[in-house]
């Protein structure tokens, strides 16, 4: 995830009334600015050289218009002015930062995610699509496509996607840790997620040849059919009836895990990515929130373009 060492790409707002958008403070939960009394909204994103713009999408032109979701925990939402006050300077006045991540889907349907390493000072072992952050000068496309070769070696041109592009999916409010039982909040992110459809020959079977993780930042990936993605979004925070809906995943899935260097080929139960984030104490090998609600939107998507 390369940043730049100069700016980094914040988040600013525009409000109906406003004449220009505003930076964003760290301890703005995005969702309450826009006075919604639901975990979830309609915005438009819009990269501006370094800086996101975030807009109620019912004042917007109709560009970018993706869904944002935040968990019903967020912890920005949830933090007390006593609670505020005891974070240090450099915390506060980081601004909300901005990241890109792929849900790349092969030609025969099958969606990448990768296991974060267990090194990683954030969300670390949780599974994730790749990602990280916008670079200065950077759209979301190029930031999605970076990101995706600097972690998995997969070299992705737009001409082999269906649209001969990426498209907007959705965006998620993030916060570490995700949690404020499990510790004050460190970091706060706007991701967007983008799409890409590939079209054949691109198989997943094609595409695991071409891929060469970066190991400082990937433990582990997967190629997961809709069956377990089904299972995965089943499971997400607060949904009812959950043995009924997991009732048809499977029990196993197969992942390729790098080991000093070297990739190994293992099945794990699929109960690895159907956990929840912990209440408190070290975090657990799971699929995001945030993944989970994009991949619930992919679902929709998809699910859509077969009738």
């Amino acid at each position: 995830m390369a940043t730049s060492m100069m700016r980094r790409v914040l988040v600013h707002l525009q409000k109906p009334n406003d004449v220009t958008p505003t930076p964003a403070k760290f301890t703005q939960c995005v969702l309450d600015c826009f006075g919604t009394t639901t975990p979830t909204m309609e915005i438009s994103v819009d990269m501006n050289e370094d800086h996101l713009i975030i807009t109620d999408s019912k004042y917007s032109d109709g560009k970018n218009c993706i869904r944002i979701k935040h968990p019903p925990f967020c912890p920005v939402q949830k933090l007390s002015a006593d609670e505020e006050s005891c974070l240090s300077p450099d915390i506060l006045n980081r601004g909300i930062d901005v990241g890109a991540a792929v849900i790349v889907e092969s030609a025969d349907n099958k969606i990448l995610l990768t296991r974060r390493a267990y090194h990683m000072r954030t969300f670390p072992g949780v599974w994730v699509p790749p990602g990280g952050h916008i670079e200065v000068g950077e759209q979301f496309q190029e930031a999605g496509l970076r990101e995706l070769k600097e972690e998995t070696g997969l070299d992705i041109n737009p001409s082999i996607c269906e649209s001969k592009q990426l498209t907007a999916l959705a965006a998620w409010e993030s916060v570490f840790p995700p949690r404020l039982s499990r510790g004050s909040p460190k970091r706060h992110h706007v991701v967007v997620y983008l799409h890409a459809k590939l079209v054949q020959p691109y198989t997943a079977e094609i595409l695991q040849g071409q891929i060469a993780v970066d190991d400082k930042e990937v433990g582990a990936y997967a190629w997961l059919n809709r069956q377990i993605i089904e299972g995965i979004v089943a499971t997400n925070e607060g949904e009812d009836n959950l043995s009924e809906k997991i009732a048809n995943v499977p029990e196993t899935f197969h992942a390729s895990v790098i080991q000093d260097g070297h990739t190994a080929h293992q099945t794990f139960p699929t109960s690895n990515l159907l956990a929840v984030v912990p209440e408190d104490g070290s975090d657990i090998e799971r699929v995001s929130t945030g993944t989970k609600f994009v991949l619930g939107e992919w679902l929709k998507l998809t699910k859509q373009q077969e009738h």
